[in-house]
């Protein structure tokens, strides 16, 4: 497996672990009607989040240009596509799996501590890949300010108006709905935006996309969220998350030295 897609993987474990700070503890609250301060609400209640379990399914199929010469892309299905993570917010500490059956049945597990990350795959073997995170991870899930304040600006930028629906269950409790719709001449004003990483090999020129939010009323914890790409003749994904255990205790270490790769 390259550097470079080790640190796609990590990148993108990252992107959840963003989502996964925007919810926390707290007692039950007054009802919400304003859509942007349900999500705002959960953002802001962050910081007493120690930890959470998040869960990952992808579907759907996309034509990408993976050479990067502008060929004719390849197909993509992205159908069966899973990871799974648990962030120990208060410790800087993570594990995660995932599973990309379309990519050669490609499987692997990341586990970060303090500022190392130990990589496998089944493309790599059974021994770890030691690497500094900052190598390859981009963001810093327990920059609580920094990322209430990116919050607070995507939903403040013109042609970003969140939309409250009706009120769902969500693994036993009642949740909030929010739904955010930007078109390709939206998208486009954003820059591709917080859900379209400009580094894809995608046209996106003609995408859209469609996000779900789901908080738990009376905790204010994140519950959930959808995101649905769609790119026209390209094709469409639609990635779901649920979030579930929080604050409940974790215990993640590093892999012992035998099965770390000498020299990483």
């Amino acid at each position: 497996m390259t550097r470079s897609l080790r640190s796609t993987l990590v990148a993108a474990l990252a992107a959840v672990a963003l989502g996964a700070a925007a919810a926390a503890c707290g007692p039950s609250a007054p009802a919400l009607t304003d859509p942007t301060e349900i999500v705002m609400a959960g953002v802001r209640s962050m910081q007493a989040a120690k930890s959470v379990h998040i869960d990952m399914t992808v579907d759907g199929s996309i034509t990408a240009d993976l050479s990067g010469t502008g060929q004719q892309g390849i197909p993509l299905p992205l159908t069966g596509t899973t990871a799974a993570a648990d962030l120990d917010i208060a410790n800087n500490e993570a594990r995660a799996t995932f599973a990309i059956p379309a990519f050669l049945n490609l499987t692997g597990e990341i586990i970060q501590v303090g500022d190392t990350s130990y990589v496998r795959t089944s493309l790599g073997g059974e021994r770890y890949q030691r690497q500094e995170a900052s190598d390859s991870l981009p963001v810093d899930p327990t920059d609580t300010a920094n990322i209430v304040e990116e919050v607070a600006g995507f939903l403040a930028t013109e042609g970003v108006d969140p939309v409250k629906g009706d009120d769902v269950d969500c693994g036993g409790t009642s949740c909030y709905s929010v739904q955010i719709e930007l078109t390709p001449e939206e998208l486009a004003a954003l820059g591709g935006g917080p859900v379209v990483p400009t580094e894809l090999p995608l046209d996106v020129a003609q995408a859209s996309v469609t996000m779900t939010i789901r908080v738990e009323k009376d905790a204010q914890r994140l519950s959930g969220l959808t995101i649905t790409l769609s790119l026209g003749e390209q094709g469409s994904v639609t990635a779901t998350m649920t979030f579930r255990n929080w604050d409940q205790p974790l215990n993640i270490s590093a892999p012992p030295d035998d099965q770390i790769e000498p020299g990483t």
